[in-house]
């Protein structure tokens, strides 16, 4: 067993049933290899540079005519840049701007088009939740749909390429851009990038309706040192091996276009110029041959960093480490022909670069189809059905973390409290950053008066500032249960914005206090972008609904779960701790010698906090119960079958996540605890059975060595449950 497995090619050990396939079929890709060759033979080392280079919007923007006339631009203007960050052109005018870019890019000496980028990261003309909300729905289909929606309708305002997925494995809630993650799991982050990628890129790039994916932040950027944005990383090569590069080895075998390396640096050797990282791993083991393109400015911040000088230096550096396009600053620009010049850089080194990017140009059709007629396109777009994604990836987002039954509500008269309750801005989230045109940025307030609630709205208080308790007062006695708005602003998550605390404020604090001395049920909703430390709220109130920033739709879809109108469906995908002092929190900790043993005294704990989170990884509840047993696990050939009998003991139709987690009981090195290789979705009705089975490969039950991925034979722990902390002890072997 553990010789076969451990020759198995990684990729195809992360996701089982992911589809993987090649960037073009064979004939195809000679034909386009020669047509690239041909290209490249024809261009002088200026023209290679320009192809290297990503200009800002701004300055592209200033340089199109006001009334945005169809006259091309001098195409010596766009002679040296290879594509455009477009995000001052977007909106109501892009497909046109697109356009003018793209004749006039055409009509040079080369006739080599544009890529046109922006960072459509949970939008583009309508506005989805935020992925670690979308994460928490487990649906691989949904990720799909959205990714799609987000592709077509990314081309109609002029943008053939998107800086999404990022599939940075983040497992620190005090990181800003865990709000953008998938969670703290690698299997879920996987399943989570090769949906998105494949609802972006389609089956054919050159479609039409479909645009270019980048896989994002290579590597481990979601493990910063205190969990401070751009912070350096420190990490054995088994963890990156084991937890962050999944991700990306899915990403890249699903075939997605283009990677962005990370700011930060790896083990010392910053992401931008790290050639182990680019070239021996992603190009090497991996086999990419997509384009690589730095994050913004990081081929500049290689000099913040202490490792190079401005200009030849920096260029070389990250040619050199993998980098093929510098986004935005001009070291490449500026510097790669000097460095030839100077024997730091080899033209081949180049040459490769500009194929890579050559290569995407192909695959997106640009050479045959450079321009895109946006009101075709549009003619061909539900943007209904688009609208009412939203609502459903809304109300699929949320995770019902606490329910003492006065949810789905029944109750006549509902006191609505809290000012985000009617902000639609902050209903959107992280990277909402463009107008909207197709979802209506629905408030909750709005969407319980469409579900038909009878409610009363009173701010009485801000989620930073005064409350005021005489206008919670009233509003309490008025009513039969409380819905309360808890969390956080979308500004205090996302880039650059990491927080030393994760706790409730004290004004909500006392807003729970002061709503519960009503008697009234408190039914708390609470919004933001990473998971939060919310004891005291677990404690007191009656109904915890985690919303997330749910997007354009999001009142209404988070409004549906509370009415009852949605069943309850998120799961989910970080721990929940019960301080900051205990980040990073997750579940798939290593064992230790002391590891944590209820009642013992010598432990690896914390001594003023419970050592269990508030809310686990994997957890959420329904509108009913479930319950298991007959749980069973046994090898079949080169799968480990795993099955349980789920009941749904309750008295309402639901859907029930089954999880499965392993555990290598005596291996080489230390092991987490329990690591998730599967889960399937029921859905029974009331007091309904069925048997369960999730068949996991048992090649994904190996970890690394001296770089070397393995399955050894010998004793399994396993378990079949709805999260990470529950379920029997089931034991196996692999031989």
């Amino acid at each position: 067993m553990s010789k076969l497995f451990s020759s198995l090619p990684l990729a195809a050990c992360l996701v089982a049933g992911a589809a993987v396939r090649g960037t073009f079929a064979a004939p195809q890709e000679i034909d386009v290899e020669r047509r690239i060759d041909a290209l490249v033979a024809r261009m002088t080392l200026e023209e290679k540079i320009g192809q290297l280079r990503q200009t800002n919007g701004g300055a592209v923007g200033e340089a199109l005519s006001e009334d945005m006339s169809a006259a091309p631009l001098d195409p010596a203007f766009l002679a040296d840049v290879t594509a455009g960050r477009y995000g001052s052109l977007l909106g109501r005018r892009g497909a046109v701007s697109y356009n003018i870019l793209q004749r006039a890019a055409v009509a040079g000496r080369l006739g080599i088009p544009l890529l046109i980028g922006h960072d459509m990261i949970h939008s583009s003309r309508t506005c989805y939740p935020i992925p670690l909300a979308l994460a928490c729905a487990f649906d691989e289909d949904l990720w799909t749909r959205i990714g799609a929606a987000i592709a077509v309708e990314s081309l109609t305002v002029g943008c053939n390429w998107t800086f999404t997925p990022m599939i940075d494995v983040a497992r620190d809630a005090r990181w800003g851009r865990i709000a953008e993650s998938a969670g703290s799991d690698p299997l879920v982050t996987s399943r989570f990038g090769v949906a998105l990628v494949k609802g972006l890129q389609g089956d054919d790039l050159a479609d039409g309706r479909h645009i270019a994916a980048c896989a994002k932040h290579y590597v481990a950027y979601g493990a910063p040192l205190g969990g401070r944005d751009y912070n350096a990383v420190e990490l054995s090569d088994a963890t990156l091996r084991d937890v962050y590069l999944p991700p990306f080895r899915a990403a890249v075998a699903a075939g997605v276009a283009t990677v962005m390396p990370a700011f930060h640096s790896y083990n010392d050797v910053p992401c931008t110029m790290n050639a182990y990282l680019l070239r021996d791993i992603l190009r090497g083991e991996m086999g990419f041959r997509g384009l690589t393109i730095s994050d913004w400015g990081a081929v500049d911040e290689l000099v913040a960093h202490g490792v190079a000088t401005p200009g030849a230096d920096a260029a070389a550096k990250a040619l050199n480490g993998g980098i093929d396009m510098e986004m935005v600053t001009t070291h490449f620009a500026d510097g790669l022909a000097e460095a030839v010049a100077k024997g730091t850089v080899r033209e081949a080194a180049i040459d490769a670069a500009v194929r890579n990017v050559l290569r995407v140009k192909f695959r997106l059709g640009l050479f045959d189809h450079p321009t895109i007629d946006a009101a075709a396109l549009e003619a061909t777009i539900d943007f209904a059905a688009h609208r009412a994604l939203a609502r459903e990836a809304a109300a699929k987002s949320c995770v019902l973390l606490k329910n003492d039954g006065v949810l789905p509500l029944a109750a006549p008269r509902v006191a609505l409290v809290g000012d985000i309750a009617t902000n639609s801005r902050q209903m959107q989230g992280t990277w909402s950053t463009f107008d909207f045109s197709n979802t209506t940025n629905d408030t909750l307030l709005a969407g319980l008066v469409a579900d038909g609630v009878d409610v009363a709205y009173t701010e009485a208080y801000t989620l930073t500032g005064r409350v005021d308790r005489v206008a919670l007062a009233r509003a309490c006695d008025a009513a039969d249960v409380v819905v309360a708005c808890f969390g956080d602003y979308l500004e205090k998550t996302g880039e650059n914005n990491a927080s030393a605390r994760i706790e409730l404020p004290g004004e909500q604090l006392a807003v729970i206090d002061a709503v519960k001395a009503t008697g009234r049920p408190l039914v708390a909703v609470v919004f933001g972008g990473r998971p939060l430390a919310i004891p005291e709220l677990a404690e007191k109130a009656d109904a915890i609904v985690m919303a997330w920033n749910p997007g354009g739709a999001g009142g209404w879809g988070v409004a549906d779960v509370l009415t009852g109108a949605a069943e309850p469906y998120g799961r989910l995908t970080t721990d929940f701790p019960t301080a900051t002092g205990e980040c990073p929190k997750f579940y798939s900790r290593t064992l230790t010698g002391r590891h944590h043993v209820p009642g013992a005294r010598w432990t690896t704990r914390y001594n003023d906090v419970p050592f269990a989170s508030v809310y686990p990884f994997g957890y959420g509840r329904t509108y009913t119960t479930f319950a298991y047993a007959g749980e069973r696990v046994s090898v079949e050939g080169a799968e480990v079958v795993f099955a349980a009998d789920v009941t749904n003991t309750g008295s309402r139709k639901g859907r029930e996540l089954v999880q499965v987690y392993t555990h290598d009981v005596v291996a080489q090195t230390v092991r987490p605890r329990r690591e998730l290789k599967g889960f399937r979705r029921v859905e029974l009705a009331p007091g309904e059975t069925r048997r369960v089975e999730i068949r996991v490969p048992a090649a994904t039950l190996g970890y690394t060595v001296d770089k070397v991925y393995r399955v050894e034979p010998g004793r399994f722990e396993a378990w079949i449950a709805p999260d990470s902390d529950s379920g029997k002890t089931l034991t196996f072997r692999l031989d």
